[in-house]
């Protein structure tokens, strides 16, 4: 089975994000993949998000393609009224009018290959060492005139750990679900599963921001599990690929492309692209 990842396309914040994804189709048919793999933060707006997961259905690509969403796409701006559970609901909608299979419903079973998935959030735990910030202050998300913009459109009406730990346990019963069906488990979040997979710079307000990156609860539930053997994620906008015990860690973001990449569009959708066999 050959499995391709991708994340944090942000088609709403730059017009290279947009261009992009033709790029990114092709090089998804190039691959010849079996299972297709989106970590999220597509867009904030419906819309746009809605035309990026059609453009893939619509190209006619012949794997499975799955998405959880990003934090960047459950923002709840569109009415005052919508809240992130509610905008999580009509996501998971869109995905299946647009040919992608919502992950954060519930787990998908391929070739005896399972595939588990959830946004994830943060409880702090990942937040860096070395500085004596309080919870109350992390709550607050802002720090020297910087501010973490979940804070504003993140509308979850509970704490960032109860939210945390809710998709923690969803994932956890995921995995339980299906760990009688399958050989392997494909573990996908959004959000960061481990702390090695995270870059601390040893300055503010960098390395405060860094405890909005996951949670320590993500990684332990995979690391529990004998049968999952990758964790695929992105949020980070660091490609990376390394051995965390027992699980293969992958982020294969996009990023904001402000500036248009040196080797060309074409070349950067595939250079991010990453595919791996089982």
């Amino acid at each position: 089975m050959k499995i391709g990842l991708i994340s944090d396309l942000h088609t709403d914040v730059t017009p290279r994000n947009k261009e992009i994804v033709p790029h990114l189709i092709n090089a998804v048919r190039a691959a010849e993949l079996d299972v297709f793999v989106i970590a999220g933060d597509l867009a904030w707006h419906l819309t746009e998000l809605a035309e990026t997961l059609n453009a893939f259905h619509l190209a006619g690509l012949t794997c499975e393609k799955l998405f959880v969403p990003g934090n960047h796409d459950i923002w709840a701006m569109e009415t005052a009224a919508v809240t992130s559970r509610q905008k999580c609901r009509i996501i998971s909608n869109l995905c299946q009018e647009c040919g992608f299979h919502p992950l954060i419903d519930e787990p998908l079973v391929k070739k005896k290959v399972g595939f588990c998935g959830t946004i994830g959030w943060y409880d702090y735990t990942l937040a860096p060492k070395g500085y004596h910030f309080s919870e109350a202050q992390y709550a607050d998300k802002q720090l020297m005139g910087a501010v973490w913009r979940d804070k504003r459109y993140a509308k979850w009406m509970e704490p960032d750990a109860a939210v945390a730990h809710r998709f923690e346990a969803e994932l956890g019963e995921q995995i339980n679900a299906i760990r009688d069906k399958v050989s392997r488990i494909i573990v996908v979040t959004h959000h960061v599963p481990f702390r090695e997979c995270l870059h601390y710079h040893g300055k503010l307000p960098w390395d405060f921001f860094r405890a909005f990156m996951g949670s320590k609860g993500l990684g332990a539930r995979c690391l529990s599990e004998p049968l999952v053997t990758h964790a695929l994620f992105g949020h980070t906008h660091r490609h990376i690929d390394r051995q965390i015990h027992s699980v293969r860690a992958i982020c294969a973001p996009i990023g904001y492309l402000h500036e248009k990449p040196a080797a060309g569009l074409k070349a950067y959708a595939e250079q991010s692209l990453v595919c791996f066999s089982l």
